[in-house]
């Protein structure tokens, strides 16, 4: 169970490696935790077979079909899936994310070849066999985390015992509302300490997370686990009252 995931992309043109560099990043970082990986296609996947069961399923109108086999394989295709998706789906249960392609985004990237790629670039080479891995993997620890709500609530339970009673309030704010956008972080460290030594409050967790995606504003994610839902909603109220009506 992860506690935050870091996100990587692998940014490139065809033949520099990007497959590779992607294979060599998942092996080393299973090492330290479990990895999701995400490819960008520019075609659909040839899984749902002309004919085949999956593609009748498809074709009759499910949104999603998913094919499990017997030794607990499995495979899925749907529609409207965006990667911002995925990435929250995986912030549950991953500690690595590595996403090869969809270089317009605002991911941290292994940058490869001369393809001109979104920025941030964490590192650039020709190809990856120019790479240094040892270095790109001390890399990957210092990004910053991808959270989500879930992801958060997730965290918040395993600090305290999964057979813990207790009862979690979450809320969201955009970062455009805070009363003040100077400093935000240090905003959101004084928020979780506040909260977290409020009286019926177990633990707390507030969270920045900055947008990958142009389409998305940026965040801060408020999460607390009190002795009762009345106390968690009471200090959430407080906490968003401390973060968007005082500096």
């Amino acid at each position: 169970m992860s506690e935050s995931m870091k996100v990587l992309g692998v940014a490139g043109p065809s033949d520099s490696g990007k497959t590779t560099t992607v294979a060599e990043l998942a092996s080393r970082l299973s090492a330290h935790g479990a990895v999701g990986t995400v490819k960008r296609l520019t075609h659909e996947p040839d899984i749902d077979t002309d004919g085949k069961d999956t593609a009748r399923h498809r074709a009759a109108g499910s949104m999603y079909t998913v094919g499990l086999t017997d030794d607990g394989g499995w495979f899925g295709t749907g529609d409207q899936r965006t990667l911002s998706d995925v990435l929250d789906d995986f912030a549950i249960e991953c500690d690595y994310a590595i996403v090869e392609g969809f270089s317009d985004s605002h991911l941290p990237k292994v940058s490869l070849g001369d393809r001109p790629v979104t920025a941030p670039e964490v590192v650039t080479a020709a190809s990856a066999d120019d790479l240094d891995f040892d270095e790109v993997t001390d890399i990957v620890e210092t990004l910053p985390s991808y959270e989500t709500p879930a992801s958060l609530v997730t965290a918040l339970r395993g600090s305290v015992g999964t057979s813990a009673s207790g009862s979690i309030a979450t809320s969201t704010v955009l970062e455009a509302e805070l009363a003040s956008t100077d400093n935000v972080e240090t905003q959101v460290e004084a928020a979780e300490r506040r909260l977290r030594s409020t009286d019926g409050i177990r633990d707390a967790r507030v969270h920045r997370q900055q947008s990958l995606f142009d389409e998305h504003d940026d965040l801060v994610y408020v999460v607390a686990l009190a002795d009762g839902p009345t106390r968690a909603n009471e200090a959430i109220g407080e906490a968003l009252d401390q973060l968007v009506e005082t500096v």
